[in-house]
């Protein structure tokens, strides 16, 4: 149902109850001022008659005297032009009441006077001093009895019954003509109104279908101040998470993909290798024969790939974005001491050395450990896998004016001057000098750069000293 006719189907389904209402609220209003109107004409009435004569004739009450005069000439009394303005203002048609007196046993002495109706006597009887019910008369047409207590004990006129016509209902022609003018001028106005109201939210539906086939890249736009506005802006911000929520899932399926690729294509010559020294190996047991110069290389090939599946999940975490790099203090001296660590083993049977260098006092950064334990690891593993056997690798860790300084230098061959500023793009490989293998993505100085950038640490590549890399990580340490 669209918005118009439930608007017009509101307005008569509140039009009809209110006429109703409106119509009862005349009727009784209307019948309430005339049984007033009555109750204070019978009590004038009575005043008028008054004790001394009701109970000298209480069977000649004053309306047959007033009718045995002759009509007054001249112009009408005040009092009489007031009860025309009441009748006129309240619909009471002119009031003619007929008087009996009764005693306390609600007996008459006028031979013409009616039975006094027991609703009256029930109500005078509840102590009330005028009451009012309705009556028929013996013509059958509808009268107003009316029932009072004169306050005269002991005599014939305790009692006074009135009987007038009864008046008609109040038109309600009028009243409902004007509500059904009203009525019709507010569904006009309704329906002009909404006209506007209509059409900018059609225009909103459009531009939100438009927005929708575009996937969500069209923006909503503006649609004006009001209410109508605000849900077009409300759509623009959803159209916003929607496209940032499609983004990151986009992300993160070209991260998976890349992930994938990476990990089938540097996995697959290590492991083939890998296969080739455990087959050499089974050869050599079955023969009786051992071979411990295979069993290292087949160490270091195991060693290769698990380092490089580490470096494949930094660097899907770190294609993912930045929500998913964690913030916490980071001892840089466990990092460095876990990290030589771990290499020790393989760079033992190389006859390459490790030493390490760190102060006393542990400095703290704030970064992601993970990451930043992957970066030094792979910095550290660069200088023992491209160095000469005998060699010798050192980490240096040291504060510097605020910031830490970590170092990572080794005496292998080197890398020429020319080389030093592509060394870490991935895929990027120097000459054989510091090359294992020309398939590799060379994802270890990559990553270690890509973790510093994130963390805003500086890294910084030269020719060391002593002949090989030294690589230099800086950041800004915890206060």
């Amino acid at each position: 149902m669209t918005l118009r006719r439930r608007l017009v189907l509101t307005i008569l389904a509140t039009a009809v109850p209110l006429v109703a209402l409106g119509v009862w609220l005349r009727i009784e209003g209307s019948r309430r001022a005339w049984q007033q109107a009555y109750r204070e004409f019978a009590a004038a009435r009575v005043e008028q008659w008054g004790r001394e004569a009701c109970e000298a004739a209480p069977e000649d009450p004053p309306e047959r005297a007033f009718r045995r005069r002759p009509r007054p000439d001249g112009p009408p009394s005040e009092e009489a032009l007031r009860w025309a303005e009441r009748r006129r203002r309240t619909g009471t048609p002119r009031i003619g009441l007929r008087l009996w007196a009764f005693d306390e046993a609600y007996r008459a002495r006028d031979p013409e006077a009616p039975a006094f109706p027991q609703a009256l006597k029930d109500a005078l009887g509840r102590g009330e001093e005028i009451a009012l019910t309705d009556a028929v008369g013996e013509s059958g047409r509808p009268l107003v009895a009316i029932g009072l207590r004169t306050g005269w004990d002991g005599g014939p006129c305790a009692f006074m019954l009135a009987m007038g016509a009864h008046p008609p209902d109040p038109p309600v022609t009028g009243l409902l003509t004007t509500a059904a003018l009203l009525a019709a001028a507010f569904l006009i106005a309704a329906w002009i109104t909404t006209g506007s109201a209509v059409r900018r939210i059609r225009a909103l539906t459009a531009s939100v279908r438009r927005s929708s086939a575009a996937h969500y890249e069209t923006p909503v736009g503006p649609q004006g101040s009001d209410e109508i506005g605000e849900l077009a802006g409300a759509f623009d911000e959803a159209t916003a998470q929607v496209r940032a929520h499609v983004a990151r899932v986009e992300s993160r399926e070209a991260t998976l993909r890349s992930f994938v690729a990476n990990t089938t294509h540097d996995v697959m010559l290590p492991l083939t290798v890998l296969q080739g020294h455990l087959a050499a190996l089974q050869k050599a047991a079955a023969e009786g024969r051992s071979d411990p110069e295979r069993v290292q290389d087949a160490s270091e090939e195991a060693h290769y790939m698990a380092s490089l599946v580490h470096n494949l999940g930094a660097a899907a975490k770190l294609e993912a974005g930045e929500p998913h790099v964690e913030r916490h203090p980071v001892n840089l001296n466990e990092v460095v001491d876990r990290a030589v660590a771990r290499h020790r083993p393989i760079a033992g049977p190389r006859r390459v050395e490790i030493g390490s260098a760190v102060p006393e006092r542990a400095l703290w950064a704030i970064g992601d450990v993970t990451l930043v334990e992957q970066a030094v690891s792979n910095l550290i593993h660069n200088a023992v896998r491209y160095n000469n056997p005998g060699g010798h690798v050192a980490v240096v860790l040291e504060p510097a004016d605020g910031r830490f300084r970590l170092r990572v230098f080794d005496d292998g061959p080197g890398v020429p001057e020319e080389a030093l500023a592509r060394l870490t793009e991935r895929s990027y490989r120097a000459d054989d000098a510091r090359t294992r293998s020309p398939g590799g993505q060379g994802l270890g100085l990559s990553i270690a750069r890509e973790v510093a950038q994130r963390h805003g640490f500086d890294m910084t590549l030269r020719r060391s000293d002593a002949g090989g890399l030294e690589v230099e990580l800086q950041g800004p340490l915890q206060a």
